[in-house]
C-alpha cells in the first residue's frame, strides 16, 4: 500500500498544476479583454472615419452617383426631399418650378429638416444644378443647419447637362461671348463655394459631373474614376481654388 502513496501524490500534484495553468490562462483573457475591449467599444462609438452621404435628385441622376459612391466608400446614406413631394415632379411643370425656386434663391420645407450630423466626421453632398446654382434642397438643407457642419469634412458632388469648367479653357484673347462665359460660370462656382463655407463648412472637394447625352454606364465610370481622389479629400482638405480650374 505505501508503494503507492508517491504515485496517488504525484498525480494529486499534476491536477493542481493543471489548474494552476487553466486559472493563469483565465485571469490573462480576462486581463486582454479588459484591456482591448474598451478600447474597441469607444472606436465604435467615435465619429473617426464615419462618412455620410446626403444627396437630393429630381431625376435620378444624383441617386445614381450615391449609389456608386456608397458601394466603393464605407457610408451612410441620406435623401432630402420637399415637403410637397410633386413641387418638383418630371415634366415641364418640375423643371420650370426649379428653374424659378433657383432663380430667386428660395429655399423650401424639406425633410428631413434638421438631420443629426452629429456622428459622421465628413460628409458628402450631391445635388443637380439648377441655374448654376445648388438645388433648392440641398440649399434649404445648409440653410437650415447653421454650425452643423463644423469641424466636418466636406466634399460636394454636382451634376447637370454641362460641364462647370466648359470655358475655362479660354483665356484673355478669346472672343467676347468665350470670355463672357468663363467668367460667368466661375463666378457661379465662387458663388456656390461661399454659399457653403458661410455654414460653417470645411470644403475639402469639389466634383461636377456633365450628365447631356450620357448614358448610365458613362455617369458610373466616370464617378468611379473620381473615387480616388474623393478618398483623399475625406481625410485631408485640398484645394479647391485650383480643382475648380482643372
Amino acid at each position: 500500500m505505501m508503494r503507492h502513496i508517491p504515485f496517488v501524490k504525484n498525480i494529486i500534484s499534476y491536477v493542481m498544476i493543471t489548474k494552476l495553468q487553466l486559472v493563469g490562462k483565465s485571469l490573462f483573457c480576462l486581463l486582454i479583454t479588459a484591456l482591448l475591449v474598451p478600447g474597441y467599444l469607444g472606436a465604435e462609438e467615435s465619429t473617426e472615419d464615419k462618412t455620410l452621404i446626403v444627396y437630393y435628385s429630381r431625376t435620378g441622376k444624383s441617386r445614381l452617383l450615391c449609389e456608386v459612391l456608397q458601394g466603393r466608400i464605407n457610408s451612410d446614406i441620406l435623401e432630402v426631399k420637399p415637403l410637397d413631394k410633386d413641387r418638383y415632379r418630371r415634366g415641364r411643370i418640375g423643371y420650370y418650378t426649379a428653374a424659378f425656386d433657383s432663380v430667386f434663391n428660395r429655399y423650401i420645407p424639406i425633410e428631413p429638416e434638421q438631420p443629426d450630423f452629429s456622428s459622421y466626421s465628413s460628409i458628402i453632398i450631391v445635388s443637380p444644378v439648377w441655374n448654376w446654382k445648388l438645388s433648392a434642397p440641398i440649399r434649404s438643407l445648409i440653410h437650415n443647419n447653421p454650425g452643423k457642419f463644423n469641424e466636418k469634412k466636406i466634399v460636394f458632388i454636382t451634376n447637370a447637362n454641362e460641364k462647370v469648367t466648359k470655358y475655362e479653357k479660354h483665356g484673355d484673347d478669346a472672343s467676347f461671348l468665350k470670355r463672357y462665359f468663363r467668367d460667368f460660370l466661375r463666378d457661379k462656382c465662387v458663388a456656390m463655394k461661399s454659399f457653403v463655407e458661410s455654414s460653417g463648412c470645411e470644403i475639402s472637394g469639389y466634383h461636377h459631373v456633365a450628365t447631356e447625352k450620357k448614358t448610365d454606364e458613362q455617369i458610373v465610370n466616370t464617378i468611379s474614376s473620381l473615387i480616388p481622389d474623393i478618398k483623399k479629400e475625406l481625410n485631408g482638405k485640398i484645394n479647391l481654388a485650383k480643382m475648380m480650374a482643372e
